[in-house]
């Protein structure tokens, strides 16, 4: 089965941290990354690829940086572009995906502290991914606990190898969806 990485980071190549996270998910079989912003550079998703990445995933996981406490535009316009046609107008399809786990992975420039509750910006991680927990809910999806690494422009290349460990891990734990439906584009 398929997992499907769905990366959604405005400038990858200048991101030491989402590379070594996604290094340390060099050998992981069945790995399908769509690098969001190089492939739709222009903003325009392609509604059939995208249906079609979402139908073969055995495992979904959403990496990006946070940004102001929210995913980059380009993943929430994803949602909008693929979720909203499948969900509204395919529903049979999209029953077919129901059960598919899904894991939000993410890098922050705080340090841990400044993503638990008393904080100045007074939530959690887990608190700030709600509306991609609710999204998944009204998918019919499995929510996974959210991977999170934080104060990413102090860690040392040690670090980060573990990180991209833990990374891998985290992903392994989700288990696969069983049923899965290939549908014409």
């Amino acid at each position: 089965m398929t997992t499907v990485l769905l990366l959604a980071h405005p400038d990858f190549a200048a991101s030491r941290v989402n590379r070594a996270l996604l290094a340390g998910l060099n050998d992981l079989p069945g790995l399908e990354v769509a690098e969001l912003y190089a492939l739709y550079p222009d903003g325009r998703i392609d509604f059939a690829v995208e249906r079609a990445r979402v139908l073969r995933a055995g495992r979904l996981v959403l990496q990006f940086p946070l940004y102001w406490y929210s995913t980059p535009p380009l993943l929430k316009h994803w949602q909008d572009a693929v979720l909203t046609p499948l969900f509204y107008r395919e529903p049979e399809i999209a029953a077919a995906t129901a059960g598919l786990p899904v894991l939000a992975a993410t890098t922050t420039g705080g340090p841990p502290a400044s993503y638990q509750s008393g904080n100045p910006a007074g939530t959690t991680i887990d608190e700030l991914f709600a509306p991609l927990r609710a999204t998944a809910r009204k998918c019919g999806w499995r929510w996974q606990a959210p991977f999170a690494l934080h104060d990413v422009r102090n860690l040392d290349d040690a670090a980060l190898t573990r990180a991209g460990e833990d990374y891998r891990s985290a992903i392994l734990s989700a288990p696969m969806r069983e049923r899965r439906l290939e549908v014409a584009a």
